[in-house]
């Protein structure tokens, strides 16, 4: 297990330089509230758009897709069953203004389910994970993207429905449909999609790391509900999430990649999420960070325990 805790270490040290990189261009005042907008804008409209036109048009085929479905559906599933339990979990909170409650809710649907499992996975198994991962993040980026945004949405159906319906829920259902079809994209746009889409990553952590920096004086505010949104987060869920996997007749690999993805911390992206849609920025900004260096701990010791 020591291979399992230097890999998740080193997957999260990568998260937390670039993190950095935003947080000291923003001290440096290379990047303003104006430039965070823009970059939040730039990714979330164009870049992971792009991203996931790319990736999977790239990785899939229609063939692939129908013998590996569990893995999409099982991400899918994963969101939602999340969503439900959170707004039984966001009860327990001691600050309950509705854009906190909104984001406690949208982090116990959406943790970090391609960045850091894609690090962890190739590190310990192989490129064959990352693949099953891809595969997995299909559903993950429909959940994200529907189930994601509409828990910013509140009891109001007009706004959920608009925030529903985003560019990279588009972008999902296009990709998808040239996959069925068996449609390939050509080189030059293949080529964009994959050039503009490989910042993707890089850029929102950078835009993440300087959201974070802007919200830093509230970080040790309400600290209660941070440290139980990690708990929730971090190993409550997990533990409900893999009971059920272990009921599953599921092949060993997959049942891999379903847990090493329940058991990542908070979605790295929320943050720019939460300043589009309405969320708390400063729980946005401390489940980030407290939960993921937190994850140092629990992935470790629960990879050691189920896998």
């Amino acid at each position: 297990m020591n291979a399992v805790v230097i890999q998740t270490f080193l997957a999260i040290l990568e998260t937390f330089i670039i993190f950095g990189i935003g947080a000291w261009l923003t001290r440096r005042k290379v990047l303003d509230e104006n430039g965070i907008s823009q970059i939040s804008n730039l990714t979330l409209d164009v870049l992971f758009p792009l991203l996931t036109i790319g990736s999977i048009t790239r990785n899939f085929k229609s063939s692939d897709l129908a013998d590996l479905w569990i893995l999409p559906v099982a991400g899918f599933a994963m969101m939602a069953a999340g969503m439900l339990m959170g707004l039984v979990f966001c009860k327990f909170m001691l600050n309950k203004s509705k854009a906190r409650q909104a984001m406690f809710q949208h982090y116990c649907t959406s943790n970090n389910y391609l960045f850091l499992p894609l690090i962890v996975l190739d590190n310990l198994w192989g490129d064959y994970y990352v693949s099953l991962l891809l595969v997995m993040s299909l559903g993950g980026n429909v959940g994200f993207w529907t189930l994601g945004i509409a828990s910013f949405g509140g009891n109001s159906m007009r706004e959920t429905v608009r925030n529903i319906f985003s560019v990279n829920l588009y972008a999902v259902l296009l990709a998808l449909t040239l996959v069925v079809l068996n449609i390939p994209l050509p080189g030059v746009v293949a080529n964009v999609c994959n050039t503009m889409g490989g910042a993707a990553v890089p850029l929102v952590l950078v835009g993440i790391g300087a959201a974070i920096y802007k919200n830093a004086r509230g970080m040790w505010h309400n600290l209660f509900d941070v440290f139980y949104l990690s708990a929730v987060r971090l190993i409550i869920l997990p533990l409900i999430f893999i009971m059920l996997f272990k009921l599953l007749p599921i092949p060993q690999e997959i049942f891999r990649v379903l847990v090493v993805t329940a058991l990542m911390p908070v979605s790295s992206s929320s943050v720019l999420v939460a300043r589009r849609y309405g969320g708390d920025m400063e729980l946005a900004s401390q489940a980030i960070v407290i939960s993921t260096v937190l994850s140092i701990v629990t992935v470790p010791l629960m990879l050691m325990f189920f896998l």
